[in-house]
């Protein structure tokens, strides 16, 4: 395949030669098998209960906090008024986030059940 020269690039005259591929039967080593697919270990299954209980628990402790800072702000004992707004921002992107991954777990659990197998 051959191109023509672009002019008033620094003296850039013709571009490099490219080689291309005529047949399927020129590529070597490419596996066509699908890999095995196995079941989730029950140490697997485990970890991901823990690490999404570890969450949740992380979610509900930031909520936690910003409702006492709020309390506190109430109460009149509060010393900073950016520490509760920190707070609350915080707990209000955490409870977002949670929300757009239960969301996100939701739709692909629905889509599972509708693959035909």
């Amino acid at each position: 395949m051959q191109f023509s020269s672009i002019q008033g690039i620094g003296g850039l005259t013709q571009a490099p030669q490219m080689n291309t591929v005529s047949s399927t039967s020129s590529v070597q080593g490419v596996s066509t098998s699908l890999p095995s697919i196995s079941a989730p270990s029950e140490a697997d299954a485990k970890s991901f209960s823990n690490m999404l209980g570890d969450a949740l628990s992380n979610v509900n402790s930031t909520m936690t906090t910003a409702q006492e800072c709020t309390d506190k702000l109430l109460d009149g004992s509060l010393n900073n008024l950016h520490e509760m707004s920190i707070a609350g921002a915080k707990s209000e992107v955490m409870l977002h986030l949670t929300t757009q991954i239960a969301s996100k777990l939701c739709s692909s659990a629905t889509t599972l059940f509708q693959m035909q197998l």
